[in-house]
C-alpha cells in the first residue's frame, strides 16, 4: 500500500490532506466532464465520494480550512496568456 494512506486497526484509514484534496479535484473534474449525462456511472460515484469527504471534514470540523486549500490549489499553477 503506498506511504500517503495508512490503515489503521478498526477498519479506519488515514490519508494526508494533499492527497485528500487531490480526490476531490478529480471527482470535480469528473463531475465537470460528465455534467450532460447525470447517470453516468463515474459521475454518480464521484458524487458519492465528494459527500463521503464533506460529511468527514464537518465531523471533525475542518471543513473551512480544506475550502480554503481548494481554493488556493485552484489557482495555482495557472499562466496568464
Amino acid at each position: 500500500m503506498n506511504r500517503c494512506i495508512k490503515r489503521k486497526s478498526g477498519g479506519v484509514m488515514r490519508i494526508s490532506d494533499y492527497w485528500l484534496l487531490e480526490i476531490v479535484q478529480q471527482c470535480q473534474w469528473i463531475l465537470k466532464e460528465t455534467e450532460t449525462s447525470s447517470n453516468h456511472t463515474q459521475n454518480i460515484r464521484a458524487k458519492k465520494i465528494l459527500e463521503r469527504v464533506r460529511r468527514f471534514l464537518t465531523q471533525v470540523g475542518r471543513g473551512k480550512d480544506f475550502r480554503e486549500k481548494l481554493i488556493e490549489e485552484k489557482n495555482r499553477g495557472t499562466l496568464p496568456l
